[in-house]
């Protein structure tokens, strides 16, 4: 019963401050899971990832380009979570849609791979995790537009990691200006701490996706 979605009423409070992740959908549901995301005016994110033991299938290309169909793709962010090898299989299919985001592991951002972005008239992101801890100068490869931290492993479910906020103002003091966005578990408490800390927007899922095919009663 996929028509049955609809947003838990928190998100109200952090207008223009959150994107509703579609991995937290059924597969199935996630078109409609962003129809209801774009109507309430958040951007859709969607996470493509390699596959892994024990977790749920990433949004396929399939669903990605029914999403594009129907949302505008100026609201569509797309993560890609592998290898580097395993971006230069998915990427120019992604770069067909046009998402507004995109967000490259920290190994697979290149100059090449960013370029290529631009030129489709994708902003080029960075992805991290234990990649840079904030206390020195980042070396990447080349220079994103912005940042995405990440605050449970990618390709994982596990408990927010409220104490890597702390990366998120090591930006703000090492590279004046990076907007940075969050991701993994948060909820309506750990929200006001993205805020605090300066995050541009923050991706949110399961705490953020109310509907039967979720696993919850209405």
């Amino acid at each position: 019963m996929t028509g049955a979605l609809h947003l838990a009423p928190w998100h109200e409070g952090f207008r223009g401050q959150l994107a509703g992740s579609v991995y937290a959908a059924l597969p199935g549901s996630r078109v409609v899971a962003a129809q209801a995301l774009s109507a309430a005016g958040l951007d859709v994110h969607v996470d493509v990832m390699a596959e892994t033991e024990g977790m749920p299938a990433g949004v396929s290309l399939i669903e990605l380009r029914e999403i594009a169909d129907t949302v505008d793709p100026a609201r569509i962010e797309v993560h890609l979570i592998g290898s580097p090898e395993f971006v230069d299989t998915k990427l120019l299919r992604i770069l067909q849609v046009r998402p507004a985001k995109v967000f490259l592991p920290w190994d697979a951002f290149t100059e090449r791979r960013a370029d290529a972005l631009r030129a489709a008239g994708s902003s080029a992101w960075i992805s991290l995790w234990t990649e840079w801890d904030g206390t020195v100068e980042p070396r990447w490869q080349a220079t994103p537009d912005g940042a995405l931290v990440m605050l449970i492993e990618p390709g994982t479910r596990d408990h927010c990691r409220v104490d890597r906020l702390g990366i998120v103002t090591a930006f703000a003091a090492e590279i004046p200006g990076m907007p940075v966005i969050v991701d993994g578990g948060i909820t309506e408490d750990i929200a006001p701490l993205c805020v605090t800390a300066g995050v541009e927007s923050m991706v949110v899922g399961r705490a953020l996706l109310r509907a039967p095919a979720y696993g919850e009663e209405e």
